[in-house]
């Protein structure tokens, strides 16, 4: 479960410390016990410490993302004792940016492995040609990017590479949860988003309608490593029940329509962020 919906950082609507915790307890109800966060979360790792005391539950596990800065350390410390854990899971550099700040970040994050500060350690939202790059030169096991229909860019490459992928947005942000039908649906940021550029998003979202699973069990048919997923309500976590193989020619279609609108991204990353 992705914890970035229950941050003030998100595209929804600021929930309540209550209706948080209750979405992270009904997500461990129903069995996940792995959760995505970030210490630009803000106070998502409180609430997720919080939510597990109230239940009495201690079999959770953490992935955290840190910007590469100096003090890199220093804050992923300061999220483990929000957390109340002595390791993260899986430890990520959280974006790139200039490669002599990366590097020394790079290597801050190999030294919490040896000290036994994370168990395993990654990168998040790098273009293909960095990650190859960084993976040459540090041990990097996993790579957090988002996956799903309106963002597969170098995907497949990722595949061959042998590196675990770990997809979030496998709602586009709630674009492709079958509630939308074009830009002027949304009244924040996400209607500036290249894809409402293409022709071919409107007949993908008509494909969509009233039906969430679709793409989700699209971006779990990818077969990533993981999938991350993030919630808005309780209701919400239902959609995982509903997940299963798409037909044959539903599918297809589905591939095609995105690999136009995908194949049409100016950026390296979906959110076209200036990273260098």
């Amino acid at each position: 479960m992705g914890l970035w919906n229950l941050s003030d950082s998100g595209f929804h609507a600021h929930l309540s410390s209550r209706e948080a915790k209750n979405i992270i307890k009904k997500a461990y109800r129903i069995g996940i016990r792995m959760f995505d966060t970030a210490f630009s979360y803000n106070e998502a790792d409180s609430l997720l410490y919080s939510a597990m005391k109230e239940a009495g539950k201690d079999d959770w596990s953490v992935i955290s993302k840190i910007m590469p800065v100096p003090t890199f350390r220093k804050k992923a410390e300061i999220s483990l004792s929000r957390l109340h854990r002595d390791s993260f899971s899986i430890l990520l550099i959280h974006w790139p940016c200039e490669e002599e700040n990366l590097y020394k970040s790079l290597r801050e994050l190999e030294k919490m492995k040896d000290d036994g500060k994370a168990d395993a350690i990654g990168v998040s939202n790098f273009p293909y040609a960095l990650l190859e790059k960084a993976a040459r030169d540090f041990p990097i096991e996993y790579h957090e990017r988002p996956l799903s229909l309106i963002w597969t860019k170098d995907y497949g490459k990722e595949k061959e590479s042998g590196m675990k992928i770990l997809a979030y947005s496998p709602l586009g942000m709630g674009i492709l949860s079958g509630k939308y039908s074009s830009a002027s649906d949304f009244s924040d940021s996400r209607k500036n988003l290249y894809l409402f550029s293409s022709p071919y998003t409107e007949q993908l979202l008509k494909r969509l309608r009233n039906n969430p699973s679709i793409a989700l069990s699209w971006t779990y048919m990818q077969r990533p490593f993981g999938v991350i997923s993030g919630f808005s309500s309780e209701d919400d976590i239902d959609v995982l029940n509903k997940i299963k193989p798409l037909d044959e020619a539903l599918y297809s279609t589905l591939s095609d329509l995105s690999a136009k609108i995908t194949g049409t991204a100016f950026s390296d990353n979906l959110f076209a962020h200036r990273w260098n």
